[in-house]
């Protein structure tokens, strides 16, 4: 069972001021976890619909269900997670993902099978194929975060991506500039060992 460790927090907003490319850290309590909850599923409903395919963040949704909360505003030197933050899939049919790393953008370039939506999205043609009549939905994963992953006591822990609505309420109540393109804001939970 995980417990209460208020030290333990400051030990991750310490690791995580650190982290290059991290510019703050902002510790978020639960009346604003239930706003940042209830923001992100309209956003994600209202885009939706705009587009035509649900969209569903079940990384925030996981990260907002950890005892510790804490939203990182970051620049484009911060690294890119270890898995693509936004997939489309059918079912559990993973049918196309975001690209970043030039060797992966350049491997599915020459691959006949991938077909790209812009620069970093690629749809994989054989899944399209057998797609039927099961509902694509876009999806905005879990990630991990390995350097809080590192620090002792902690565990359960998952960051994730949030829509433009929930980045600028989070910049706002963490008192972040809202208008530099550059910047963006990752969810990361955690919750500590007993």
């Amino acid at each position: 069972m995980c417990g209460h460790n208020v030290d333990l927090l400051d030990v991750v907003l310490r690791t995580l001021r650190s982290v290059e490319g991290i510019i703050d850290v902002w510790h978020v309590e639960d009346p604003d976890k239930k706003t940042i909850l209830e923001l992100e599923k309209n956003a994600n409903e209202n885009a939706g619909l705009a587009i035509g395919v649900q969209i569903v963040n079940t990384g925030a949704t996981s990260v907002l269900q950890r005892r510790f909360v804490v939203c990182v505003n970051h620049s484009p030197a911060l690294r890119h997670p270890l898995r693509p933050i936004l997939i489309l899939v059918a079912d559990e049919d993973i049918v196309g993902e975001e690209v970043w790393e030039e060797d992966t953008i350049a491997r599915f370039q020459v691959d006949s099978n991938a077909l790209f939506l812009g620069k970093g999205f690629v749809i994989f043609k054989d899944k399209v194929s057998s797609i039927g009549d099961r509902r694509l939905r876009f999806e905005y994963g879990p990630q991990g975060f390995p350097e809080i992953e590192r620090i002792q006591s902690v565990c359960d822990v998952v960051s994730a991506t949030i829509s433009p609505a929930v980045d600028i309420y989070v910049k706002r109540r963490a008192k972040w500039g809202t208008t530099d393109p550059d910047t963006g804001t990752i969810l990361i939970g955690f919750n500590a060992l007993a």
